[in-house]
């Protein structure tokens, strides 16, 4: 039986749905949380075809990233996730600027925003060159050292 085709894709990363072959690298980036994130993701893809993708390049799962429906903030929540040992190789420049085309074109999503902590500040630095602002709507109280960032897509 063929594989199921890849949803998305950037020049070096294949995407894919969370799924069971997710699970290694959720616990490596998200420790004993990863199990619980995992699920949470994979109901959110099944039922609404939007949650993060498990990134790969070169055949090895580096990451997560993708879309969450961002439900008390209005529009999608981009997230992503590398594996320390790809980082500082472009592929969160990368796939930040093909994930943005596919929430505009694919998932006609007009208001994307993501949530960044003071502890990345390369993370802050790419959305920013990706357009990127402060949310004029602030951060959240309850999490100071979170810094929320909003693009209108189009």
């Amino acid at each position: 039986m063929p594989a199921d085709p890849v949803p998305f894709q950037t020049l070096r990363l294949a995407c894919r749905p969370p799924g069971d072959s997710s699970a290694q690298v959720y616990a490596a980036l998200f420790g004993p949380q990863g199990a619980d994130l995992l699920a949470s993701d994979r109901t959110e893809w099944c039922n609404h075809g939007v949650a993060p993708w498990t990134l790969s390049h070169a055949g090895h799962d580096v990451g997560i990233g993708g879309f969450r429906i961002g439900y008390a903030r209005g529009g999608l929540e981009l997230r992503m996730d590398l594996l320390p040992d790809v980082r500082g190789q472009g592929l969160a420049s990368e796939f930040v600027t093909e994930a943005l085309d596919y929430a505009a074109e694919v998932l006609r999503e007009t208001d994307v925003f993501a949530a960044v902590g003071q502890e990345h500040a390369t993370a802050a630095w790419v959305l920013k060159k990706n357009g990127f602002r402060p949310d004029p709507r602030g951060s959240d109280d309850a999490t100071p050292d979170i810094t929320v960032l909003r693009r209108t897509l189009r």
